[in-house]
């Protein structure tokens, strides 16, 4: 271990590589990734938003159960910069950032200088590393906590009596604060203690001289840690419920990705043992199958990365009874143990710990040569001549691990188009496009409607304020918004029902990629004639048609329902709610359309209820159309028909009843 002074040009190479994982870390902010996901939003206006209104927690239960630090903090980063993609993701990004000093800090100081250096150059362009510095999610702030953490204790563990009087009764509180803040910051932190136990029991087999140093050390770390933490597990257990187990709930996300422990315990273990199967083989077979995260199915490294990695942790092997490398392989251990037992497999969020020690393993072989090296110097005299070789074995390593991820993380993961679909690649599209055509200020746009994902997504990524957007799902509705010169704009996906964008054929103007803008003048006939009624809260249906004819025993119907928003909205307030929801919240939709097919006697026959728009985008003037089916069975009672028409709560139940008092209108009386 090099303990002596940082000379100038090692100082000068940390800042560079410093620098450099911050420039690939800001850069191209709103090109990778292509969009906003729903976790990250859930984690900005849910969670996050809880904060910025003024309602801080010490644990959140919604999104089946969220640690506050990153949240809390990510409240005072949002406003320096913006609701924008730098600064949604900027807290990611700086933690990210400050991984690569705090990883060559711990391996200098564990292994060597070289280790400590190659360790962090090999994660300033790695794949798995940019992935989670760039989204807004926390679990790139975990490890720059676990690793002061880890620091604080490997030099009071090697180094003890070197440091001062005051450093040493210092040290385990620093410890203590890192490990208690990474607890505060996302669940897998909670192997940390279950490492430094480890550890020290490993000593107390291998080395008791040295444990009877550190014994009291770490029982201090874990003793000021349990004392900050006390608050969050109250806060937890507290928030903890039997609907847990279905996903809601304080430590619900548990619950929800243990299947191969379920299957185990129901006398299964094939599910586990291929779970061990999958992520044992992460580093060089099959990584990650979700794109969200990875390119589906890619290792962590390739072929030179994978040698590197595995030749570090035969080296550990052979050398288990030197601490260091014990450390690092029951580092590696807790850290990918996660992955072992819960879905999906060698899945790169839940296995975020055991980054550091991956790299500092991969680095591990080149070090020990450049150190073996160095250390024949002295005695052979032609060793100068190996030196151009050991440059060309570096560059040959870091190269290769480099481009590989470079390539993969920049270019090939965003192309693919289930990555752009899941980050909502269309609404960023939609976004550019609308900024810049100012001319278009009334706008209905297509879309999926999960929850307010859709719309918030949108509303991130533009940046005009005069730009008034309704949305709806064009494979049920079709919004013509109130304006002088209202837009429609299909976003790729969902395809709109194809009679729906007949309407528009009137004037389409295609944009470009699957961005489709249509025009039409304000004076677009509707369909009609049929029931009418005005709502009291504001909504009127103008018309119904049948445009395949009437329901019939045997075939499937269709209606058409036409509405128009006679003044603003009454609607009950829709906040954002994190999905899954805490328990006891509703965070469904305020508003929806039933329609209920009866026989002439009075029987049921079929219903299609819900409201294929967002009410809560919706502006006066503006008019949609809505598309229910009725599937009628062969057997049912012949006509006439009836068909029941109103609006109601879904979260309540209640009706809204029309200006006449009357709670359903009727078509087929």
């Amino acid at each position: 271990m090099n303990r002596s002074r940082l000379p100038l040009w090692e100082w000068a190479l940390v800042v560079s590589l410093v620098l450099a994982a911050w420039a690939l870390r800001v850069w191209q902010p709103a090109q990778v990734p292509p969009g906003w996901r729903d976790d990250e939003l859930i984690n900005i206006h849910a969670l996050t938003g809880e904060v910025l209104s003024g309602h801080p927690t010490l644990y959140f239960t919604g999104a089946s159960g969220h640690e506050p630090l990153y949240h809390t903090l990510h409240a005072g980063a949002l406003p320096l910069v913006g609701m924008n993609p730098l600064g949604g993701h900027l807290l990611s990004i700086a933690c990210g950032t400050l991984t690569i000093p705090l990883t060559y800090a711990l391996g200098r100081r564990l292994l060597s200088r070289s280790a400590g250096l190659l360790a962090a150059t090999f994660l300033t362009s790695s794949f798995w590393s940019l992935m989670y510095s760039r989204i807004a999610l926390r679990h790139a702030m975990v490890l720059p906590f676990a690793l002061a953490a880890l620091y604080g204790m490997w030099r009071s563990s090697f180094i003890g009596n070197r440091l001062s009087r005051i450093a040493n009764r210092l040290l385990p509180v620093g410890c203590g604060l890192s490990l208690a803040a990474a607890l505060y910051t996302y669940t897998v932190a909670r192997l940390l203690p279950l490492i430094l136990l480890t550890f020290g029991l490993y000593l107390a087999l291998v080395h008791r001289d040295r444990f009877r140093r550190w014994w009291r050390f770490l029982l201090a770390v874990l003793l000021v840690a349990a004392a900050l933490t006390a608050p969050l597990w109250v806060a937890i257990a507290r928030g903890r419920s039997e609907a847990a187990a279905q996903g809601i709930g304080a430590d619900a996300r548990i619950a929800e990705l243990s299947g191969p422990l379920r299957e185990l315990q129901g006398g299964d273990l094939g599910p586990l043992i291929e779970n061990a199967r999958t992520t044992l083989g992460m580093f060089h077979a099959t990584g990650d199958p979700e794109w969200l995260y990875n390119l589906s199915g890619r290792p962590v490294f390739g072929p030179v990365g994978a040698a590197l990695f595995f030749a570090g942790l035969a080296f550990c092997f052979c050398r288990f009874r030197r601490p260091e490398y014990a450390f690092l392989l029951i580092w590696l251990a807790f850290g990918i143990s996660p992955a072992l037992i819960t879905l999906p497999p060698s899945s790169l969020g839940h296995t975020i710990l055991a980054q550091p020690a991956v790299y500092l393993l991969m680095a591990l072989p080149l070090a020990e040569l450049r150190s073996r090296i160095r250390d024949l110097r002295p005695r052979i005299r032609n060793l100068e001549s190996a030196l151009p070789l050991l440059a060309i074995v570096m560059v040959a390593s870091l190269v290769p691990v480099a481009a590989r991820d470079l390539h993969d993380y920049f270019i090939a993961w965003p192309a693919r188009g289930m990555v752009r679909f899941l980050y909502r690649e269309d609404y960023r599209e939609a976004a550019r496009y609308l900024d810049d055509h100012p001319e278009v200020i009334d706008v209905a746009v297509g879309s999926t409607l999960v929850g307010p994902w859709d719309r918030l997504a949108l509303e991130n990524d533009l940046r005009r304020e005069d730009l008034r957007a309704r949305l709806f799902n064009p494979e049920r509705a079709l919004l013509l918004p109130a304006g002088p010169a209202p837009a429609v704009l299909f976003i790729g996906f969902p395809e709109p029902d194809p009679a729906l964008a007949a309407l528009l054929e009137v004037s389409p103007v295609q944009t470009k990629g699957r961005l489709k803008l249509y025009r039409f003048p304000v004076d677009l006939p509707l369909p009609g004639p049929g029931p009418t009624a005005t709502f009291a809260n504001g909504l009127e249906l103008t018309g119904l048609i049948w445009p395949d004819g009437e329901p019939a025993p045997g075939r499937e119907a269709t209606a058409w329902l036409v509405w128009r928003l006679a003044r603003t909205l009454d609607l009950p307030p829709v906040p954002v709610v994190a999905n899954p929801p805490p328990p006891g919240v509703y965070a469904g939709p305020r508003l929806a359309v039933f329609t209920h097919l009866f026989a002439a006697d009075g029987t049921f026959l079929v219903g299609d209820d819900g409201l294929w728009v967002d009410p809560t985008t919706l502006r006066p003037g503006d008019r949609f159309i809505q598309i229910h089916r009725f599937s009628v069975l062969a057997d049912a009672p012949p006509g006439p028909y009836r068909l029941e028409i109103g609006l109601y709560d879904p979260m309540t139940g209640e009706r809204w009843r029309t200006a006449e008092g009357v709670d359903r209108v009727g078509w087929g009386e």
